[in-house]
């Protein structure tokens, strides 16, 4: 089955393999409105702020990390290396960015000082990384401090304006080679298929005096430090690590807690053991969560490691809310707390000990740390409440709320003096993290036809201002803003589903699938995959997928079909339909293609097809899923023989007459690869239409970290 070379403008074929494009036919050209079709090059193209911005006290200046997208090792990666920018705010207004870093080396993770004069960052190049100062005064850079040899994960934090601390990051451990003979018991504690996913990374913490140079390691670099935590006079820090009997046990890990003291040089005391998540409270003690609620400590006083039992932050029915977002002055803060009286009907009522993508809705509290009285702010909320931070000045709250039926988001002010709530923006676009500046916030702002930028909202008023404009290139794309349906599933229940049509084009349109679990959610975010379908003349259809416990693979078809059938009777269509998933969604695909003929082509990748072989894969990681996890068998197979049976693809692929293109990585260690190999094979002995594409160096994305795997993958498809 080879792909066909059809071109458009853009230059990149058609994204479906030939047996879907012969099935599908001839996709309409959009009739208008667009200069060229959005190409798999156009999607790697986009620049995307990463790493989150950092903002002076003052609210005058922000700096940020914009990856370099030509590079394969920032393909799909978790901490993209680029360049650090700098830019002055004047309101609403932004100066020109900056640019942080010297030749031949990249920047990331930018942070201000607490007076804003500096922004500490790290640059990496090709005799490793090293701690770096920009002074805002003279507008000159430094690098400070011994360089390190692995890849920096985490931001460095401010100890006052003349410490900074940072975790200096080892290289990865070489793994050793493996033994000639290997011995596991069913007592072991870890699997070898279980080790791949073990936390392995090292790295010291360091604080270095910017005045003299001076460096003080609290940990060496070959520490497995989990996370560090300055506390807000810059005097104390907290680190986590993995106690001695679970490190590197994957998912199982439970960290200790360690703090020290700075300017003492004394040597550090563990505080907790026994995996409690310590935190800064405003005043400067440390606080966890206890079974009775939110315990407190002073710095000087014994923690529990060392036979402490902590203060009670609140008693009463305050203990419950927990703080979220302090006010400046430290009076009062807010907490979100789940609002039990709103579900979500398109997904199943979570069952105990079950994995669920149900998620509480919440509401907003405003609490008196005083007196503890408790203000819920959004009590006549049907909306999902999150996100709030505190103004500059601490006279309003702001916070976003997430319409449950249309997914609009609205962006509210509450001004705690007079009580009064506001609405400062509300539309079709989804909203980023928000970031308190003097006369309003900064936050990212996405639609389903513009990826996120960079922008002033007026906490007054509500008025706008650009900051970023990160990809002027689109310009040249007409891109699809999909439609929200409704349709019944098998079992009548009502589902949303999503449906982009190509720009310009009123009939004979063939459909692209896309299925995974409740996807309607993401309607307002930008999705370049999908403007690729669109602006080359295809429509997509995601529909909404209702899992139910002991029914995963028949809640697919349930919910895909009557989806499908319901764009098929609305009369644009060429009446040819495609369907594509990937990992669970890959599982979808192969089943439902077994109890179907409704569709022309199918493309899964990294598919699981019989959940037997993934429960027994060797890794317990793999068992639990399928039991308790994402597949939701309910049990084992010596359970629920029957179930495993009905739902796995496998047993069920001589049913299949759909043509199908099977893509894999080789160093998938999510769905091993043998899993797509099985499936491929299976389909071959029974004569069927099927190709099997593998990547040597994909993992389960296909293609991170290559450019040119990337392309391949989306022109095979």
């Amino acid at each position: 089955m080879e792909m066909t070379s059809r071109k458009y403008r853009g230059g990149v074929p058609l994204l479906l393999v030939a047996a879907c494009m012969a099935a599908c036919t001839t996709a309409p050209v959009p009739a208008e409105a667009q200069t060229r079709a959005f190409t798999a090059e156009d999607m790697l193209d986009l620049v995307q702020i990463s790493g989150g911005v950092s903002v002076a006290p003052a609210g005058d200046r922000i700096a940020y990390m914009l990856p370099d997208v030509a590079e394969d090792w920032n393909v799909l990666e978790r901490f993209p290396l680029g360049t650090v920018y700098v830019r002055s705010l004047d309101g609403p207004s932004a100066g020109t960015p900056v640019a942080l870093g010297s030749e031949g080396r990249r920047s990331s993770f930018p942070m201000f000082s607490p007076d804003g004069s500096q922004v500490a960052f790290f640059l990496e190049g090709s005799s490793g990384g090293q701690l770096a100062v920009w002074r805002a005064e003279t507008g000159e850079t430094r690098t400070v401090g011994h360089t390190f040899p692995g890849k920096a994960t985490t931001p460095p934090q401010w100890a006052g304006n003349g410490r900074v601390v940072f975790a200096r990051p080892a290289l990865p451990g070489v793994a050793s080679e493996p033994a000639r003979v290997r011995v596991l018991h069913t007592t072991d504690e870890i699997l070898p298929g279980d080790a791949y996913f073990a936390n392995r990374s090292r790295a010291g913490l360091v604080v270095l005096d910017l005045a003299t140079g001076a460096e003080r390691a609290l940990l060496d670099d070959e520490a497995p430090l989990r996370s560090f935590t300055v506390s807000p006079d810059g005097e104390y820090v907290t680190a986590a690590l993995p106690s001695p009997d679970t490190e590197g046990i994957a998912r199982r890990e439970r960290n200790e807690t360690f703090l020290w003291r700075l300017g003492a040089g004394e040597e550090s005391r563990m505080i907790t053991g026994r995996g409690q998540r310590l935190s800064w409270l405003p005043d400067g003690r440390m606080a966890w969560r206890g079974r009775g609620g939110l315990l407190t400590l002073g710095v000087d006083e014994p923690g529990p490691a060392q036979g402490g039992s902590g203060t009670p932050f609140r008693s009463g029915s305050g203990a419950r809310l927990a703080p979220l977002e302090w006010s400046p002055d430290g009076r009062h803060y807010v907490t979100l707390v789940a609002d039990r009286s709103i579900s979500d009907a398109e997904v199943e009522a979570p069952q105990p000990g079950m994995f669920s993508i149900a998620r509480a809705f919440t509401d907003l509290y405003l609490v008196s740390n005083e007196d503890g009285m408790a203000t819920n702010l959004t009590a006549d909320f049907d909306d999902d409440v999150s996100g709030p931070v505190w103004s500059s000045d601490g006279s309003s709250i702001f916070f976003r709320a997430v319409d449950n039926s249309t997914y609009d988001q609205t962006l509210y002010r509450y001004e705690t003096e007079r009580g009064q709530l506001s609405k400062l923006a509300s539309g079709e676009e989804s909203y980023g993290n928000l970031i308190p500046v003097p006369e309003g916030l900064l936050l990212t702002i996405q639609s389903a036809t513009a990826p996120s930028d960079l922008w002033f909202i007026d906490g007054t008023t509500g008025r706008r201002t650009r900051v970023t404009e990160l990809n002027p290139q689109l310009t040249d794309f007409a891109f699809s803003k999909p439609e929200l349906l409704h349709f019944d599933n098998a079992d009548g229940e009502r589902l949303g589903a999503l449906l982009y049509r190509p720009p310009g084009a009123t009939d004979d349109v063939p459909v692209i699938t896309y299925i995974y679990e409740k996807l309607t959610p993401g309607i307002h975010r930008f999705s370049a995959r999908h403007q690729i379908f669109a602006t080359h003349g295809y429509a997509v259809l995601m529909p909404n997928v209702k899992i139910k416990v002991g029914e995963t693979g028949t809640s697919y078809v349930k919910s895909v079909v009557p989806a499908v059938q319901m764009v098929r009777d609305m009369g644009f269509t060429n009446d040819r339909f495609c369907l594509w998933g990937g990992s669970f969604g890959a599982y979808g695909t192969s089943f439902v293609i077994t109890q179907t003929k409704v569709f022309d082509c199918a493309v899964s990748r990294a598919t699981p097809p019989d959940l037997i072989r993934n429960w027994a894969s060797g890794r317990d990681r793999d068992s639990d899923n399928i039991e308790f996890g994402q597949a939701r068998m309910g049990g084992s197979p010596f359970e629920f023989m029957e179930r495993y049976l009905s739902q796995s693809a496998f047993f069920h692929l001589d049913e299949v007459e759909t043509p199908v293109l099977l893509t894999h990585g080789v160093k998938d260690y999510t769905i091993l690869v043998g899993e797509g190999e099985l499936m491929f094979y299976a389909l071959r002995r029974l004569g069927k239409n099927a190709t099997l594409v593998l990547y040597e160096e994909g993992d389960h994305s296909l293609y991170r970290p290559s450019r040119a795997d990337a392309l391949d993958v989306h022109q095979r498809m």
